[in-house]
């Protein structure tokens, strides 16, 4: 029987595949393109998901307990969740401003928490504007680096990959809504439809590739990111982070996820061969400053309330 350190350090372990996940999503995305990579990962990893319920959970039947509202507003949002992942790195032209990508991305724990207010009615302390913009800072001091002190290539900088930046602000947008509305719609939690949403993605998403003229440059070398992405990223790491969850150290464990932003950076830059500067670092450790600070105006509201 496993302890529950165990199971705490099978939650680190999720973080830092998730951690990688980034570095992959590049690597497939300028391979094979961001619709046929998105559709290559998401349809093997919603089987191996959908086979996990029906003969390990038995959950398939119980399917049907979720709404209509769920179905359609969580697997539209998490469709256009998975294709903005993988487009915003397959468009990217620089791979230095992979770094301000993956801050962006996880940026994704600060919009949870802040759709949180308005979904399900929490309440923070006015605190957390300025917790936003700590995090929103953090990027900006991670792209700029020496030239933040020129206020004036703020908009010039961030104009190079403009659509790439937008489409990692909706993959942050996109799952921090997702989070929500499946708290809020999904009454079942047994009725989780994430193995159907991720084999529609990989559907709709392939459906659309077939139009566009992608590389689709599949060799022996993307066996292994191919591999890694669809199964132990989109499969074994959603199972071992739940098992930490249900039977770890949970406090531990989320504490640790706010340092995601850093853990992906380092292994991002180490990956594809980025360099890492002071300002990157520091960026870094901005975003996870404004994440925690905002987890700490909700808690400090409760304690008022």
């Amino acid at each position: 029987m496993k302890s529950k350190t165990t199971y705490t350090a099978l939650g680190f372990l999720t973080l830092l595949i998730w951690g990688t996940s980034p570095a992959f999503t590049k690597i497939l995305s300028s391979q094979l393109g961001g619709f046929t990579a998105a559709a290559v990962v998401n349809v093997i990893g919603g089987i191996l998901v959908l086979l996990k319920q029906r003969f390990v959970d038995h959950q398939v039947t119980t399917f049907r307990q979720a709404s209509k509202r769920y179905w359609f507003l969580c697997g539209s949002l998490f469709i256009v969740y998975t294709a903005s992942s993988y487009i915003s790195m397959a468009i990217v032209h620089n791979t230095q401003t992979v770094v301000t990508l993956v801050l962006i991305r996880f940026l994704w724990p600060l919009f949870t928490l802040l759709f949180t207010i308005p979904l399900l009615k929490q309440k923070a302390s006015p605190w957390i504007c300025a917790a936003v913009l700590v995090s929103l800072s953090g990027i900006v001091v991670a792209k700029l680096g020496d030239s933040i002190r020129n206020v004036g290539n703020l908009f010039q900088t961030f104009s190079q990959d403009c659509w790439a930046y937008v489409l990692c602000l909706v993959v942050a947008v996109s799952w921090g809504l997702y989070t929500n509305f499946t708290k809020k719609l999904l009454l079942h939690p047994e009725a989780d439809g994430v193995g159907i949403f991720m084999l529609l993605s990989g559907i709709i998403l392939g459906a659309i590739s077939f139009c566009l003229p992608e590389p689709r440059l599949f060799n022996a070398q993307i066996l292994w990111p191919l591999f890694y992405q669809s199964v132990v990223v989109s499969f074994l790491a959603n199972i071992l982070w739940n098992q930490a969850i249900i039977k770890g150290k949970m406090l531990a464990v989320v504490l640790a996820s706010n340092f995601l932003p850093i853990i992906s950076t380092v292994s991002s830059s180490l990956m594809l061969g980025i360099s890492l500067n002071g300002y990157i670092i520091f960026g870094s450790l901005l975003v996870i400053a404004g994440t925690c600070w905002s987890r700490w105006c909700f808690k400090r509201k409760e304690q008022h309330v």
